[in-house]
C-alpha cells in the first residue's frame, strides 16, 4: 500500500468522548529498529485509529543541514493497516538541540501538527515515542490547552543517557518530563533514570512485547536452513541486530575462539549490519576462526525465523558505550519465542528481559572471561538448554502483544479518570502484571 504524502488529507473520527489519539515519532516504519517496532505494534492493536505524524522519507529535503536525515528505508515493511493513518512530514532531527533554525522550524511542525488536531475541537492524547524531541514540542500547547491535551510518552533508555550528555537537552527533557501526564519506561534501568526528572506516580514499567503467533514456523524454517547449509547437529550460536559496539558481536566472536578446543564445530551466526563489521569481520580473520563466524548481512523476516529456529544459543551480551545502552532488547524476547535460551549482558534493562539462571544467562559483557563461562555452560549442557529454552517460551508467552497492549491501555486509561495508580515495588511505581 503506498504511504499517504505529507500531510495526510485523510483523518480519523473522534473516538469516545471526543477523543483523538495521536502518535508522534520521528521514526516509523518502514525504518527498522526495536522503539519503532514496539510503537507499530502497539498501536496497530491499539482499540481506537490512531494518527501517525512521523517523518516523510520520500519528499522532505537532504540538503546539507539535514545530513543525517533518513533516505527511504529499503527494508520492505510497509504500512497497511487500517487502524493507522500516517501523516508524513519532515520532522527528523539527528541533533535535538535549539543550535539552528531547522531544528526549531521541525519542532515547530510537531508542535502544528498536533495544533491542527486541537483546532477540530474535542481531546487529543498524544502518544510520543520519546520525551526529547517528541513530548518537549508539546508544551505550548499543553499550557494552552491544558486538560483537553494529554501526553502520554515512551522511555527506552538511551534517549535519556543521550540527554544527560548534554546541559541543553537536559534542560529540554527535564521541562519535558514536567508535561508528561504518564510516562511508560521499558524496564526497571529506564524507570529509574527516568525517576530522576519525573514524579513517580507518573511512570510505570511496560515490557515490550512479541508477536507469537509469526513465530511459529520458525523451528520448521530452522530445520531447513540447517539442512541447506549442511550444519547437521552443529551448536549454533546467533546474534540479530545492528553491528556497533554496543550490541558486542565482538565479545562473542572472542568467546568462539577461546572454545575452539571444546566446542569446535560450533558455528556462529552474525545477522545484521553496522559500521562495525568490518572490525569484526577483521578480528574473526585474525583469530582464524574462518566459516566458524558467519556475517549474513540484513535478513528479512522468513531468514530470521529461519535463524532463530536454527540456533541453540542467542547471544547478544551487550555493552554500554558511551551514552548507548541497552534499554531491553527486544531481540531477547524473538529468541524466546521460539524456545531458545539466550546470554545476554548486565547492562542497562537487559536483565528485565533474559531472567539470570531461569531463561538464560546475564553476565556482564565487558568481562571476556565470564562470557566465555557463561556460552561454554550453555552449549556443553543441553537437557539444562533445553529446559531454559522452555522457560524462556513461558515468558514470552506473558509478553505478547495483545497482552501488552491491554496493559497500556489500562495504564492510559488510569491517567485519563484521575483514578490512584496500583501500589508498585517502590513508592509511586505502578508495576505491570507481567513484570516480575
Amino acid at each position: 500500500m503506498p504511504q499517504p504524502s505529507c500531510p495526510s488529507s485523510r483523518s480519523a473520527d473522534a473516538g469516545p468522548d471526543g477523543l483523538t489519539e495521536v502518535l508522534l515519532c520521528q521514526r516509523f516504519l518502514p525504518e527498522h529498529g526495536g522503539s519503532i517496532r514496539w510503537m507499530y505494534e502497539v498501536y496497530r492493536r491499539w482499540p481506537q485509529v490512531v494518527e501517525v505524524v512521523t517523518h516523510d522519507y520520500d519528499n522532505a529535503p537532504r540538503g546539507t543541514a539535514m545530513a543525517q536525515a533518513p533516505a527511504h528505508p529499503t527494508s520492505g515493511d510497509v504500512v497497511a493497516d487500517e487502524n493507522l493513518i500516517l501523516d508524513r512530514r519532515d520532522i527528523f532531527m539527528g541533533d535535538w538541540g535549539l543550535d539552528r533554525p531547522g531544528q526549531l522550524v521541525r519542532y515547530w511542525r510537531m508542535m502544528r501538527a498536533v495544533a491542527e488536531r486541537l483546532k477540530r475541537g474535542g481531546r487529543v492524547r498524544v502518544h510520543c515515542i520519546h520525551a526529547v524531541p517528541e513530548a518537549v514540542s508539546l508544551l505550548p500547547l499543553k499550557a494552552l490547552y491544558r486538560k483537553r491535551l494529554s501526553i502520554i510518552c515512551y522511555a527506552h533508555g538511551e534517549e535519556i543517557t543521550a540527554c544527560q550528555s548534554s546541559r541543553q537537552l537536559t534542560w529540554l527533557m527535564r521541562r519535558a518530563h514536567r508535561g508528561i501526564d504518564l510516562m511508560l519506561a521499558n524496564s526497571r534501568y529506564t524507570r529509574d533514570l527516568a525517576a530522576k526528572y519525573i514524579d513517580p506516580a507518573r511512570l510505570a514499567i511496560v515490557h515490550p512485547g512479541v508477536d507469537l503467533p509469526a513465530f511459529e514456523p520458525a523451528a520448521r524454517l530452522g530445520r531447513q536452513w540447517r539442512a541447506q547449509m549442511g550444519l547437521g547437529e552443529r551448536p549454533v550460536v546467533l546474534t540479530v541486530g545492528r553491528l556497533d559496539p554496543r550490541k558486542n558481536q565482538m565479545a562473542v566472536i572472542e568467546a568462539m575462539a577461546r572454545l575452539g578446543d571444546r566446542f569446535g564445530d560450533a558455528v556462529y551466526i552474525v545477522a545484521g549490519d553496522g559500521r562495525h563489521r568490518p572490525a569484526l569481520e577483521r578480528r574473526a580473520a585474525e583469530l582464524g576462526l574462518g566459516e566458524r563466524v558467519r556475517f549474513t548481512g540484513m535478513v528479512d523476516g522468513q531468514m530470521k525465523l529461519a535463524l532463530y529456529g536454527a540456533c541453540d544459543v542467542f547471544a547478544m551480551p551487550a555493552v554500554q558505550d558511551g551514552t548507548d545502552v541497552e534499554g531491553f532488547g527486544m531481540v531477547f524476547l524473538e529468541a524466546a519465542a521460539c524456545g531458545k535460551p539466550s546470554l545476554a549482558g548486565a547492562s542497562g534493562g537487559q536483565p528485565d528481559a533474559v531472567r539470570d539462571g531461569r531463561t538464560g544467562l546475564v553476565v556482564d559483557g565487558a568481562d571476556l572471561d565470564a562470557v566465555t563461562a557463561a556460552l561454554a555452560r550453555l552449549l556443553g549442557d543441553r537437557p539444562w538448554r533445553t529446559a531454559l529454552g522452555e522457560a524462556a517460551y513461558a515468558w514470552a508467552s506473558g509478553l505478547d502483544w495483545p497482552r501488552v497492549v491491554q496493559r497500556t491501555v489500562e495504564l492510559t486509561e488510569m491517567t485519563e479518570v484521575g483514578l490512584p495508580r496500583e501500589k508498585g515495588d517502590r513508592a509511586g511505581y505502578a508495576r505491570p502484571d507481567h513484570h516480575g
